[in-house]
């Protein structure tokens, strides 16, 4: 480390590699520090490339030489910084390399110097040329950070826990496990700087004219809003992961570079390449710093792709630990949303319950273990209490023989409250998945305001039959009727009268209820199968209901086709060649487990296979969000503000595809408020 001063500033840097090499300049970002680029400028330097790495105003050991200077941190002032640095050190021309803040100092560098700055990369946040306009809502929502800094409250809170705020962001930004935690204790030292606030409050403010450039660097600020291109060799490097600025975000960055430019997608990489593949990071800058620009070609690099795949698999309770240290933003590609963790659970749950007055549930289905709860309330601390009583959940599939299977939860599926003060438990009563226990399917009514079942609808077993699984429900808006998928080896829809207990059957082996025999259930690229070969093969299971109760939609979980029917033709009285002619398709969609009709009258679908939410949009399907703590995310419920909360139920995980994976498994709830 070596240390110059300016008029302004000590500043800690680098100077590696050989005195007469080509010098490239390589910015870091926030929050973060100059060892973001310890293996890529070891590369550089093997290249025969002199680099030059400094630590930033407001990190690490740099320091303000005097006491009243302003603690500014605008991106014209610290290309100013730099540029003293560089006449310090008696280098005129150069080559530069910036990540995030880095990213923006590079670009006024490029506009300012535009005589010295010889080739430029920026890597995961895009120019600013030509000033910025306000954000998308989606993206607003991506960088609440921003406005929450614009606040007095804000700033309290960073000076208060500055660490909790930068980890939260590393946590957000980038696909789960991305990191280690020594790494970034190492790099949160930098944030100790006792200027490290003042700078960061006023970099995010500066940029939404909350606050004033430094007046020294004004002149270069309304440089860069003013210029419209660059036309400078350039490459732009962008992970498809990266949580804060998706690739949505970078749409028109080539229009502003004229001369030659080329982004760079990096498949399965977040907010931080140079840390998540510094590998490809190296080959990509090489190209540009020691190629022929006219070289330079749009590339999406997948080199990441395989590396990541085993971790998910074989390191999921490692992942899991750092996924729930802090609420996510979803990784997207076009709407996003931001993810949160409600809760985790040592069970496999399947079924979430979010009532009008926010109260929370949810079951756990005896799959692969014998769960201790079947259905549970989640308390605002995050522990369960065994719902409506322990009674109730005091079945154990070791006392099957001993308990009557009717006056128990023995194995529930779905709890889904119907708007008018009940809980619906719905329990196919087959633990594992496998035979039904005679007796045990059916419905179980809990009143609401007084925690107690009220009534207990048995489904006979010519609805239920042997190999019915009662997978979710619906109600009508009047609360007299349920409609039940039938996902097991005979799809149909079972109807149920709330208040006479009869059901019936129907679209009985209809092609729109059985599995789709084209469709293999793949994760990361591999087929998702059992031991002995076996895929996932599920019928009729995603199940959603318009507002109006006059259309019901559902799908195969092994299936890519979203259904609906008038749910007059679900009468018992209507004949099933009338049924069949009135089944619809509405779209082609994907592997998809939980539908949900939101109170805006928006069709979301869990995606298991990419560990996302995705939405109807017409006849075609468009993503909500991404996120790789979404282990196959699997049943939806809605809260009173429209907060949409999804259960991660970890399919992929258990001991029937996972071999050696024990019989209980960690799972997850999360929630997110959807994009407008």
């Amino acid at each position: 480390m070596a240390y110059f001063a300016t008029d302004t500033l000590d500043i800690v840097y680098r100077d590696q590699g050989p005195r007469d090499g080509t010098v490239v300049v390589l910015l870091h970002g926030w929050p973060d520090d100059a060892s973001t680029w310890e293996h890529v400028a070891g590369r550089l330097n093997e290249a025969g490339l002199r680099t030059i790495v400094p630590t930033l105003r407001g990190f690490g050991a740099t320091r303000f030489r005097d006491d009243a200077s302003p603690r500014t941190g605008n991106s014209a002032i610290h290309a100013m910084d730099v540029v003293a640095l560089l006449d310090g050190l008696e280098i005129d021309r150069f080559m530069v390399a910036g990540h995030d803040w880095g990213s923006n100092i590079a670009e006024a560098l490029a506009v300012g110097w535009p005589e010295r700055v010889e080739r430029l990369a920026m890597l995961s946040t895009p120019p600013r040329l030509g000033g910025m306009a306000n954000p998308p809502f989606e993206q607003t929502q991506r960088q609440w950070y921003h406005w929450f800094m614009a606040t007095a409250r804000g700033a309290e809170a960073v000076r208060a826990d500055r660490r909790g705020f930068a980890h939260l962001h590393w946590v957000n930004w980038s696909p789960p496990g991305w990191f280690d935690e020594a790494t970034f204790a190492r790099v949160a030292r930098s944030f100790d700087n006792p200027d490290w606030v003042d700078v960061t409050l006023h970099s995010y403010r500066s940029r939404w004219d909350e606050a004033a450039p430094d007046p020294g660097s004004a002149w270069l600020e309304e440089k860069v809003k003013a210029a419209q291109t660059l036309s400078l060799p350039t490459l732009y490097l962008h992970g498809d992961a990266d949580g804060v600025n998706p690739p949505s975000t970078a749409e028109d960055v080539p229009s502003k570079f004229a001369g030659p430019f080329a982004p760079v997608t990096l498949a399965s990489v977040g907010h931080f390449p140079q840390r998540e593949n510094p590998e490809a990071v190296v080959r990509h800058l090489l190209t540009l710093f020691t190629g022929d620009p006219a070289a330079l070609t749009d590339t999406t690099d997948r080199s990441l792709t395989m590396k990541k795949a085993a971790p998910y698999a074989a390191g999921i309770a490692a992942i899991g630990l750092v996924a729930a240290a802090a609420a996510g933003v979803a990784h997207a590609q076009g709407r996003s949303a931001q993810l949160t963790q409600v809760a985790q659970f040592d069970h496999q749950a399947t079924g979430v319950a979010v009532t009008e007055d926010g109260r929370r549930f949810v079951n756990f289905p005896r799959w692969t273990d014998d769960a201790p709860i079947s259905v549970a309330e989640v308390m605002k601390d995050g522990s369960l209490r065994p719902y409506p009583d322990a009674k109730w959940n005091s079945w154990r599939n070791a006392r099957a023989n001993e308990l009557p299977v009717g006056d128990y939860f023995v194995c529930v599926q779905s709890i889904v409250p119907d708007g008018h003060g009940n809980l619906w438990v719905l329990d196919p009563g087959a633990p594992g998945n496998e035979k039904i226990l005679e007796g045990a399917p059916k419905l179980v009514r809990i009143d609401l305001s007084s925690n107690t079942v009220t009534k207990t609808i048995l489904v006979p077993g010519d609805v239920a039959l042997q190999g019915t699984y009662l997978n979710d429900i619906r109600f009508s808006p009047d609360g007299k009727t349920g409609y039940i998928t039938d996902s097991g080896t005979r799809g149909a829809i079972i109807v149920v009268d709330l208040e006479s207990g009869k059901s019936h059957r129907a679209l009985d082996g209809h092609a729109s209820t059985q599995i789709d025999k084209t469709v293999k259930v793949t994760l990361d690229g591999k087929p998702l199968v059992r031991p002995d070969g076996r895929q996932p093969a599920f019928a009729a299971d995603g199940i959603a209901i318009s507002k109006d109760g006059k259309t019901l939609y559902y799908q195969a979980l092994t299936g890519k086709t979203l259904y609906s029917i008038d749910t007059a033709k679900l009468r018992s009285d209507v004949s099933e060649t009338d049924r069949s002619a009135a089944v619809k398709t509405v779209a082609q969609t994907h592997v998809a487990d939980g539908l949900w009709m939101s109170k805006a009258g928006v069709l979301y679908l869990t995606s298991p296979t990419d560990y996302a939410i995705k939405r109807l949009n017409g006849a075609s399907v468009e993503t909500v969000l991404t996120d790789r703590r979404l282990r196959w995310p699997d049943t939806f419920s809605e809260g009173r503000d429209g907060t949409m909360y999804v259960t991660a139920s970890h399919i992929q995980d258990t001991n029937w595809f996972t071999p050696g994976a024990p019989p209980s498994i960690k799972t997850q709830l999360f929630s997110f408020t959807p994009a407008k």
